[in-house]
């Protein structure tokens, strides 16, 4: 595994620092590798105190929130992952971000650590890692031989192989070096349905709940997951909004459901968490198409792709 490199310049306030505080050891700081709508903090913690039901804040040089986390911690362990959302259009990816980092506890009310922040939080390597995998998800024993490879926008083979379930082995993972860009992992299956959970998966963290994303195999063709790897920090506007050539894709709502509205034939929807999880596709090919329900009550993005491009569009829950 490669070790992820971290160029925080943190620097304790003397006004609010304690010493628990100097002993929170931040691994990394950065977007998510899936989506630029979720910032992921990795923090170990080598005191005694427990900081109880943590939340941490980052704040621009204005002291405007530039992203928070949702309280779903009882304290902060040995190690720990925090995910925190991004305010839409509060900063650039590609742009330094200058302001601070807080640590709040008992569900904010109390501001417990303070640090300077002065950093880009988009992956600094022009080559990291990323791990995809199969693994049951439960049910029943996944048996059999299955094929795999990994191409990139231009279709492009990076790697391929084949690989084997077993009684005792019911996950695999490979790990590859890429660059930014979007990726397409797709696996086939070889032998006859034995059952299970059988899921594709790909991450760029080896913690426990690190960002990933994930989509079941279907037995009998080949499944492909879409992996936008880093590849929302590169585009040219902030939080994955772009253009299609100048082409406008629009969303609307009516009757309760929302619509996505191209000048061109839509081919592709892809709807993911703002954590990067894939929710669900269709393919319209069509200018106007409905974009699908799911279980959630998150804000989702829209990736859409036409023959011009691809965007991808924030859309809002609304509640009758």
């Amino acid at each position: 595994m490669k070790t992820i490199a971290f160029i925080l310049a943190f620097l304790p306030l003397a006004a609010i620092a304690q010493n628990p505080c100097d002993d929170l050891h931040f691994t990394s700081i950065q977007y998510s590798p899936f989506t630029d709508s979720v910032i992921i903090i990795e923090v170990e913690n080598n005191s005694s105190e427990l900081f109880d039901y943590p939340g941490f804040v980052l704040l621009n040089a204005g002291g405007d929130t530039v992203a928070k986390e949702s309280v779903n911690y009882f304290g902060i362990g040995g190690q720990s992952l925090h995910q925190l959302e991004v305010r839409q259009g509060v900063h650039d990816p590609q742009t330094d971000l200058i302001g601070q980092l807080k640590l709040f506890t008992g569900f904010y009310d109390t501001e417990a650590c303070a640090w300077n922040i002065d950093q880009n939080l988009c992956a600094s390597d022009p080559c990291d890692s990323l791990f995809i995998g199969f693994q049951n998800w439960g049910g029943a024993l996944v048996i059999g031989d299955f094929a795999w490879s990994v191409t990139d926008a231009d279709q492009n083979t990076v790697a391929s192989g084949q690989l084997t379930m077993t009684a005792n082995e019911q996950y695999w993972f490979y790990g590859l070096c890429v660059e930014p860009g979007t990726y397409y992992y797709t696996l086939e299956a070889l032998n006859e349905p034995s059952g299970g959970g059988p899921t594709l998966t790909a991450g760029a963290s080896s913690w426990f709940g690190g960002p990933e994303i994930s989509q079941w195999l279907d037995w009998s063709n080949p499944t492909t997951l879409t992996i936008p790897f880093y590849d929302f920090c590169i585009n040219e506007s902030p939080n994955g909004l772009s253009e299609i050539n100048e082409r406008e894709v629009e969303l609307e709502f009516h009757n309760g459901n929302w619509f996505v509205v191209a000048m061109d034939a839509i081919t592709q929807i892809e709807l993911f968490a703002l954590d990067g999880k894939l929710l669900g596709t269709t393919a319209p090919m069509s200018s106007k198409a409905l974009i699908p329900s799911v279980d959630t009550d998150q804000i989702m993005l829209v990736r859409v792709s036409t023959k011009e491009g691809v965007v991808t569009l924030k859309v809002p829950i609304i509640r009758p």
